[in-house]
């Protein structure tokens, strides 16, 4: 493996890894004050009508897309979800009402979010030193381009790909294809730096890209097993530490 600072693009992973992120769609609450807002659009639904049909069509668009792209490893985009819920009540909502939609269903979802230590330090050192930084995320786009905002780290990427525009999440071949085709990235400058010993770390080495794991409070079990083309660190602080050593 290269030296931790001769990489030319720095591929990191999102929640878990830069940014802690505790949610609950389980709670009573956030159902009932969706269910309002859906009513203020004239899409009258009760809190567990209002549950259910989300639920069961977040599993009908995955057994759709599974289907269609012939792959298990998909990621629907929420955005889908909530304009069928809107239809099913005979409401055409616009893009930009979806999109509010998604953040307070996010919002209220939310029980903390919060960037790691040094974070923040560690993407901006390495722009400072000439490096590419890109993001790759099981992620909704639409949540966490806001989340990002709020945090004030959306511009400290070259490039992003969210899984719920992709189609496809880690560990799939696919999704990591299509981010080093995007973005012209070659295999052997790259690194990739996660939580997740399947997505992020078994996901890269099938790819043949180097890995960094960080087991963070948001990891799981700690892992049997890393590949030998993986290096590993207590936090992103000490990472950040080595890299301006």
């Amino acid at each position: 493996m290269k030296n931790i600072r001769d990489y030319d693009n720095y591929i990191f992973d999102f929640y878990g890894t830069l940014v802690c992120l505790w949610t609950n769609e389980r709670k009573k609450y956030l159902w009932c004050t969706l269910a309002d807002l859906f009513r203020s659009q004239k899409a009258y639904y009760h809190a567990g009508e209002l549950q259910k049909r989300y639920l069961r069509y977040c599993r009908q668009i995955t057994e759709r897309m599974q289907r269609e792209y012939d792959h298990q490893l998909i990621e629907i985009d929420l955005l889908e979800v909530f304009d069928l819920l809107y239809k099913n009540k005979g409401v055409t909502a616009d893009k930009e009402t979806l999109k509010e939609t998604a953040v307070i269903f996010r919002l209220l979802s939310t029980e903390s979010v919060s960037l790691f230590p040094d974070a923040v330090n560690l993407l901006k050192r390495l722009r400072e030193n000439g490096k590419k930084v890109y993001l790759l995320s099981n992620a909704q786009a639409v949540f966490t381009e806001y989340e990002m905002a709020q945090l004030g780290i959306k511009g400290l990427f070259d490039g992003i790909l969210y899984s719920s525009d992709a189609g496809y999440r880690k560990p799939s071949e696919r999704l990591y294809g299509k981010l080093l085709e995007d973005y012209g990235l070659d295999t052997d400058e790259c690194v990739m730096i996660g939580n997740d010993a399947n997505s992020d770390i078994k996901g890269a080495h099938d790819m043949g890209i180097d890995s960094i794991y960080l087991h963070t409070v948001q990891s799981g079990r700690y892992p049997d097993h890393l590949p030998d083309d993986c290096r590993e660190y207590e936090s992103l602080s000490a990472l950040l530490s080595e890299l301006m050593g």
